[in-house]
């Protein structure tokens, strides 16, 4: 973030905090209640965001040395992501050219990647090196039968999978498709230098609502002083939030309580990474959140049928160099862990069987949760561009 956005966020916020206002920005926004429960809808959204458009799968450092693999399996297809012998990421489909097999499960390190169910065996770059009784396979070329490779790029220390099918969402003579999709942002997430993390936990979760819920659960504070008042919400100052970005992305700022000790300091000793929690959604289904001193993100996918139900996966990185113990660590997983299970999500599976009651046709987004509005209309833009 550069230092005239940093200085304004935060005079900003102090400014508002003293008068007692929150940041209000547009008009009041309705979204129709069947954007979160039509199948019609869902099926759009899987075609025009799923499909077609650059799918974050992770970080580099996911993948921190040759050898390293790692699977993603609530993508188009299931996709195992490796980091070959010459340092370059890459993307497979996960499945064995044999009978079809998932070929492996989770993260790891390893010369070649095995199916379990009858030991073909593949390398970091996706060929074919052994099958046990070669013989019996007359006419079958190993060199055809490596794993399918599917196009990732790795650009500023994020992974991105690019889409293989349908028409081009970007201009013709698009040398690069990520930059043109997540722009400024991705120098952004650059500038906090993530080689220097280590990826540390990672949870999976089935949830019963719309995978749009999971998303705006970070869109605002407004919640912050009724439904998170015993838990996190003391330590943020509750409907005040910053919110820009390029569109259809997302930059929010969640102001820290301890920002407020800024306004008796000098400008030039301000700086906002301590006192606020600085939250992107990389459109569509990403949300990845800044905190003092570690990272998150979600990646959110939804059923394939279904609109109330989706899947949440939850990264955790912490510095690779820390004075931290385990068990601060531990302390912080479980603060968030608990934070959204116990509060946010069940909450979120509330208003989905709201939904069902009939009892509203549409909701209503204040002037003071811009964050929602703004991704209700990425949303919207979207769809209606590949409508067209």
């Amino acid at each position: 973030m550069n230092r005239e956005d940093e200085v304004l966020i935060i005079t900003t916020i102090l400014d508002r905090y003293a008068r007692h206002e929150s940041l209000k920005v547009g008009d009041v926004h309705r979204t129709p209640v069947e954007v979160y429960t039509s199948p019609a809808v869902l099926a759009d959204e899987r075609d025009a965001l799923f499909s077609l458009l650059p799918q974050y799968v992770g970080l580099g450092i996911d993948l921190p040395a040759p050898g390293s693999f790692l699977t993603r399996s609530d993508l188009a297809v299931p996709t195992v992501l490796t980091r070959d012998a010459n340092g370059t990421a890459r993307a497979f489909v996960n499945v064995c050219r044999h009978r079809g097999a998932q070929v492996v499960s989770g993260r790891g390190e390893g010369r070649r990647l095995t199916c379990p169910y009858h030991s073909w065996s593949y390398g970091l770059d996706g060929s074919l090196l052994a099958m046990p009784d070669p013989a019996s396979f007359p006419g079958v070329d190993p060199a055809l039968c490596g794993l399918a490779e599917l196009p990732l790029r790795e650009q500023s220390g994020v992974l991105w999978l690019l889409p293989n099918r349908g028409p081009s969402r970007f201009s013709t003579d698009s040398a690069d498709p990520v930059t043109e999709h997540i722009g400024p942002i991705g120098t952004e997430l650059a500038g906090y230098d993530l080689d220097s993390y280590t990826h540390w936990r990672c949870e999976r979760l089935e949830l019963a609502f719309n995978w749009k819920l999971v998303i705006e659960t970070f869109l605002e504070p407004y919640h912050f002083a009724s439904l998170h008042r015993t838990t996190v919400g003391p330590y943020f100052l509750p409907n005040l939030c910053w919110v820009d970005g390029p569109a259809p992305h997302i930059r929010e700022v969640l102001p820290r309580r301890t920002m407020l000790e800024l306004a008796d300091k000098p400008v030039d000793e301000w700086k906002l990474a301590p006192h606020a929690a600085i939250v992107y959604v990389l459109f569509p289904n990403t949300v990845f959140v800044s905190l003092m001193d570690h990272l998150e993100t979600w990646r959110v996918y939804p059923h394939p049928t279904d609109p109330a139900r989706c899947v949440a996966e939850l990264d955790f990185y912490r510095p690779r160099v820390s004075t931290r113990t385990d068990e601060y660590w531990e302390k912080n997983w479980a603060q968030t862990v608990s934070t959204v299970l116990t509060e946010d999500f069940p909450a979120m599976a509330g208003v989905q069987r709201g939904m069902a009651s009939g009892a509203n046709s549409h909701f209503t987004v204040g002037r003071n949760e811009p964050a929602v509005t703004r991704f209700q209309q990425g949303l919207t833009r979207a769809l209606t561009a590949n409508r067209a």
